[in-house]
């Protein structure tokens, strides 16, 4: 997305915001800003996601991140209470079309968020364009997402290839000059592992072999025997929620951890699929820009928070909900809670920086999505718990200003 986006002139003096706590918003140029109108209508927030079938678990820990932290706020965002109206896209392009329409023109949601799916999310682009509804994607990570020229389009969980590219650069020079690709054969798995391509190939990596089981597979045993009489050194693979724990748990059974040195996605080795795929995940090798071990304050306090509330720890996609709420707290109560002038909202999201669970958080003027740190992980015991432990931090990757693939 052009960084050169038309904006009213109300917003053409930045707007900044301070931290994760500050909220106030200063404006600087000269002139006194103009009195935005005060409402004290309900706050309307539609949180379309995949609350059904393969992503059912993403999607109620990024409701779960969302209302942690709203209710940490009292619920209210600038004198309007929050009232969150929840629609299940099924994973289907048409469903997830029906339902964003429904949030924005029948329900009159104020701002929408959620969108896990990477096919629903790139078939809601149109009617995104054609409606100007405000939306804030706090899960699809599919890169094309990044240049749909969509001024009120945001995203605050990630673009895969920051991630993927970073990995396939760092997989090169750290494990192997040879891999076989695989993952679920759907927008966001593609998409991945050409991602990882982007980083890999150029370095003189060698694709031995690119494998695509369809999305909610059982049985992976016929693609594994494919990846065993590869016989390559080392498999990169994107899998999520039900998908990933099968196929971790099978390519151990399989007995390909000894042949092929097993590394992937983070999202494939997370906090809501590492309790199923148990000890079948050690030793795992991928890339994420979040983890619960991660050393800070602001994740420290997330991970108990979230705990005390949920009796679990936190996936990312917990934390993408944490994330999203406190970006809409301090973009709104910038402007007042005014959602009605979507230039000086924007332009509010824009000047956002957090110090978020995941680490420093602001978006990337150019593209709407986040620049963060990328950070290489190896999945170990630690405490009794199987999770992620950090090797290697990548800071502040930015993404490309224009589509590089």
């Amino acid at each position: 997305m052009s960084n050169n986006l038309p904006l009213s002139s109300s917003t053409s003096r930045r707007v900044f915001i301070a931290g994760a706590g500050a909220f106030g918003a200063t404006i600087l140029g000269g002139a006194a800003p103009a009195v935005l109108a005060k409402t004290n209508a309900p706050l309307k927030i539609g949180v379309l996601n995949s609350f059904s079938k393969v992503f059912a678990a993403l999607a109620s820990a990024n409701l779960n991140g969302m209302n942690l932290y709203f209710d940490q706020i009292g619920n209210t965002i600038a004198g309007r209470k929050i009232e969150i109206i929840r629609e299940d896209d099924e994973i289907n392009p048409q469903v997830g079309l029906q339902k964003l329409r429904k949030l924005n023109e029948s329900d009159k949601c104020d701002i929408i968020t959620g969108i896990q799916a990477s096919n629903v999310a790139m078939a809601a682009v149109e009617y995104l364009r054609q409606s100007k509804a405000f939306m804030l994607c706090t899960g699809a990570g599919v890169a094309a997402l990044s240049y749909t020229q969509l001024p009120y389009f945001f995203r605050c969980s990630v673009s895969t290839y920051t991630l993927h590219q970073t990995m396939g650069e760092w997989f090169y020079d750290n494990v192997s000059k040879e891999v076989l690709l695989s993952a679920s054969d759907f927008a966001g798995g593609r998409g991945s592992l050409a991602e990882f391509k982007a980083g890999f190939v150029p370095k003189g990596g060698k694709v031995i072999q690119e494998i695509y089981p369809p999305l909610g597979n059982n049985d992976f045993s016929s693609y594994l025997a494919l990846m065993r009489n590869a016989n390559a050194p080392a498999t990169f693979s994107f899998y999520a929620g039900t998908d990933a724990v099968r196929f971790v748990k099978q390519y151990d059974e399989f007995g390909l951890k000894q042949r092929s040195r097993l590394t992937g996605s983070g999202f494939m080795l997370e906090s809501d699929t590492l309790p199923a795929q148990g000890r079948s995940a050690l030793g795992a090798i991928n890339a994420l820009h979040y983890a619960d071990t991660l050393d800070n304050a602001a994740n420290k306090k997330f991970v108990a928070d979230y705990r005390k509330k949920y009796n679990e720890y936190p996936s990312v996609y917990s934390e993408y909900g944490y994330v999203a709420a406190q970006v809409l707290h301090a973009a709104l109560q910038a402007v007042d809670g005014n959602t009605e002038d979507k230039d000086r909202l924007r332009a509010a999201m824009i000047a956002v920086r957090l110090n978020a669970p995941r680490g420093p958080f602001r978006f990337n003027p150019a593209t709407q999505s986040p620049t963060q740190n990328v950070y290489l992980r190896e999945v170990a015991e630690i405490g009794g718990r199987i999770t992620n432990k950090v090797i290697h931090t990548i800071p502040n990757v930015v993404e490309p200003a224009n589509r590089p693939y």
